[in-house]
């Protein structure tokens, strides 16, 4: 066997770890979540398994025991709808009528017991009404700010 195909077959080799590498670690940094209505579809396959699931929080259904840090509420797709029981902080966003994603184990009950909720966040920017604007510096401005 030649010098150039041992070096050629080599190459392949070396690009081929690099793409399984590669690959490896993008299918890890992909999120995926399941609806309600795929829950509720495969309710006993799902039972105990650890899920991520996605929706939007139901509106009118949360309630809160900030004593004991506990939270019950409903993650809907518009089709179906999952009861959720969270202990612990939720995150600032999280709310009503917004966008979430828990994550934990459907119980045998059909309550999605969550360990932890992540609330998504609008991607648009809306300053509050009625505040003052902070004051903006303009180089080359300062004196007539005075």
């Amino acid at each position: 066997m030649g010098r150039s195909k041992r070096f050629l077959i080599g190459g392949v080799i070396i690009l081929a770890a690099i793409g399984y590498i590669i690959y490896g670690g993008m299918k890890d940094a992909v999120v995926y979540f399941v609806t309600p209505t795929e829950i509720k579809a495969k309710e006993r396959d799902s039972a105990d398994k650890f899920l991520r699931m996605g929706g939007m929080v139901v509106a009118g259904s949360l309630q809160k025991d900030v004593k004991n840090l506990t939270y019950r509420f409903e993650v809907t797709d518009g089709a179906a709808s999952v009861p959720v029981f969270f202990k612990g902080i939720p995150p600032d966003l999280f709310t009503e009528g917004k966008g979430a994603v828990v994550e934990g184990r459907l119980g045998a009950d059909g309550i999605f017991q969550a360990s932890t909720i992540m609330a998504k966040h609008a991607e648009e920017y809306t300053p509050h009404e009625g505040k003052e604007q902070p004051n903006t510096f303009i180089p080359g401005k300062e004196a007539a700010a005075r």
